[in-house]
């Protein structure tokens, strides 16, 4: 694990930058993780997604010691956690796309949250949870995000006023399933919660896609 290739840091910094150009993340919020063969890498403390360098990335090893690079993210636990529960998936990814936040300060907490606003949305996302509000980086929050994403086939939850959390077996499909919540918490927004939703019906049939 020590000699990670650098093939593999340069693609995890390009992700990070796919995630800060497509407005998810600013300032030196949000995370990203990513299972390797022997052992993770993860967006370190401190640090924009927007110019990571792979030099900056955090390397931990199977027993999630650190093995290169500096301390991880706060939210290291979350990511850990799940990708080592969670064999159907490889990367876990957090953001904090600007709609996605009003929209989750709009709603109460629950299993279902956002409603079915676009075909996407539906296709990825939906139904959608979220916490309540918990303090970022607290073993709380880690724990609570467990009991909803480490079991089961769910990919995506709301932190209420923080965020969002995605799961996928790559990049793409982390990426894809903040961007049609961020899109739909968007027009969720400009509909003031009131535009039309798809019925169970057409949600029935875009699952089926």
């Amino acid at each position: 694990m020590t000699h990670i290739h650098e093939k593999e840091k340069k693609e995890f910094c390009q992700a990070c930058r796919l995630l800060y150009q497509a407005g998810l993340v600013t300032g030196v919020g949000g995370n990203l993780c990513i299972r390797v063969n022997e052992g993770f890498l993860l967006t370190p403390t401190g640090f924009s997604l927007r110019d990571l360098k792979p030099d900056n990335v955090s390397v931990l090893d199977e027993e999630e010691s650190l093995l290169a690079g500096p301390l991880p993210t706060k939210d290291a636990a979350i990511h850990l956690n799940i990708l080592q529960k969670r064999k159907d998936i490889r990367v876990s990814c957090h953001v904090h796309g600007a709609h996605i936040i009003a929209a989750s300060s709009l709603m109460e907490p629950g299993d279902n949250t956002l409603p079915p606003i676009t075909p996407g949305f539906v296709y990825f996302a939906y139904p959608l949870p979220m916490l309540p509000f918990l303090l970022p980086g607290s073993d709380e929050l880690a724990a609570e995000v467990m009991k909803i994403l480490g079991s089961g086939t769910g990919k995506a939850l709301l932190l209420q006023n923080h965020g969002l959390i995605t799961l996928g077996r790559d990049y793409a499909e982390v990426l894809n399933i903040a961007e049609e919540v961020e899109e739909a918490a968007h027009i969720y927004l400009l509909t003031q919660g009131k535009g039309r939703y798809l019925t169970q019906e057409e949600i029935n049939k875009v699952k089926e896609l």
